[in-house]
């Protein structure tokens, strides 16, 4: 678990909600003291296969405090490249 999150890191973030685990993948894109502002791309399915939430998603970008998930840098290759795409096809600086 991460206690500290960099601009521009992809992050995999583990909420707890109800007994049930919900995981989520985004990138951080601003700091703000305690307080990271972080856009989703994607989940983990059912089947094991990485989706990527379409662009047009409402709420992509959400602000977190370091307490509210657990991080954890994203480390799955395969996870990393399909977040390069999505990175390089809609997000522009």
């Amino acid at each position: 678990m991460l206690k500290q999150l960099s601009k521009n890191q992809y992050v995999k973030m583990t909420k707890v909600n109800d007994k049930e685990k919900e995981v989520e993948y985004g990138v951080v894109l601003n700091k703000n003291e305690d307080n990271y502002e972080i856009m989703t791309i994607g989940f983990i399915n059912k089947n094991g296969n990485f989706l990527e939430y379409p662009i047009e998603s409402y709420n992509l970008v959400d602000t977190y405090n370091i307490d509210d998930a657990y991080f954890d840098e994203v480390k799955e290759n395969e996870v990393r490249r399909k977040m390069n795409i999505w990175m390089e096809e809609h997000y522009r600086h």
